[in-house]
């Protein structure tokens, strides 16, 4: 039997004075446990601000935890923006080298001969997914797909591509042969060296494929709104010793958070990208600075992995 009962917003309120949060505007407070879900605000973002299960610090206030709110909505959407552009960047790489090794013949994804048989699965399901995406759209006027099929006969793998989404994306990659695998880590070192001029080592394919998983759960975290601060990717990044170095990394410590993400974004993305991810992060942190009170930014930064005090760090020239 469901054991928790409705709520008004009125009650809400009380539970929430009751526990010890200040709220200096109640008219304000309800309206926005109206519109943005108790749920979603408060079981999701009072932790750092409760000394107990039910007991709020002293002088937390409903304004912080609104704020925190805020503050991670604002970071996930700047996360998102730039995982865009890396998608973008790797599906365009990823169609041109394809594309170069399967010269004269356009619909070699469809071939199980072009990927590595070492994922059967993967590969059939890739396929299948591919022929879904061209007799869905095949059907429809207005997309470059049945463009394609009824002025050249084919969709070419530059076409077709833009159809797939991150985690699609991911398993093409994965399931390539090596040497194409190689080309394309190849291609990102010319983002590595943008955002970091005396790179001039090797990117191996395994460090990439680690990232680019990474990169593709913090995506869905953004994507689909859930919280980013306490959240953490399945499995560590490979260790890339030239970046991770920089960061005071070590090879035992966790690469599975939000800022290890964020540092290996600057393998997929430009240096103006990169930069404006970085600022942008900066200048969140520094709001959310002033609007804390009763806790530390630096227990926030802590929980996304970000080193303490990273937003008083100078900002990267954008340009």
């Amino acid at each position: 039997m469901f054991k928790k009962e409705f709520k008004t917003i009125d009650e809400q309120i009380q539970i929430l004075k009751k526990r010890g949060l200040t709220i200096n505007d109640i008219e304000s407070a309800s309206r926005y446990l109206l519109t943005n879900n108790y749920y979603n605000i408060i079981n999701g973002y009072s932790k750092p601000f409760l000394e107990e299960k039910e007991k709020y610090i002293n002088g937390a206030s409903f304004d912080e935890v609104s704020r925190l709110y805020f503050f991670d909505k604002e970071i996930k959407q700047t996360l998102f923006n730039a995982i865009l552009d890396a998608e973008h960047h790797l599906k365009s790489l990823f169609a041109h080298r394809f594309a170069e090794i399967h010269k004269g013949d356009p619909e070699a994804y469809l071939n199980v001969s072009a990927y590595n048989d070492d994922y059967s699965q993967d590969i059939a399901w890739t396929i299948t997914n591919f022929a879904r995406i061209i007799r869905s759209n095949r059907r429809y006027d207005n997309n470059s797909i049945k463009y394609y099929i009824d002025n050249y006969g084919a969709v070419p793998i530059w076409v077709i591509v833009d159809y797939l989404n991150f985690g699609d994306l991911l398993t093409l990659i994965k399931i390539s042969p090596i040497s194409l695998q190689n080309k394309l880590a190849e291609d990102l070192i010319s983002f590595i060296k943008a955002n970091n001029p005396d790179f001039h080592k090797k990117f191996s394919p395994r460090v990439m494929i680690s990232f680019i998983k990474n990169i593709h759960e913090t995506r869905n975290i953004c994507a689909h709104n859930n919280r980013l601060i306490y959240s953490s990717c399945r499995a560590d990044g490979k260790y890339f010793k030239y970046l991770h170095s920089q960061y005071n990394i070590k090879p035992e410590d966790p690469r599975n958070t939000v800022y290890t993400t964020f540092i290996s974004l600057q393998c997929f993305i430009s240096r103006t990208e990169y930069a404006k991810l970085n600022n942008t992060i900066r200048k969140r942190m520094k709001t959310l600075d002033n609007h804390l009170f009763s806790i530390e930014t630096n227990s926030i930064l802590d929980l996304l992995g970000f080193p303490n005090d990273w937003y008083n760090l100078p900002p990267i020239q954008q340009g």
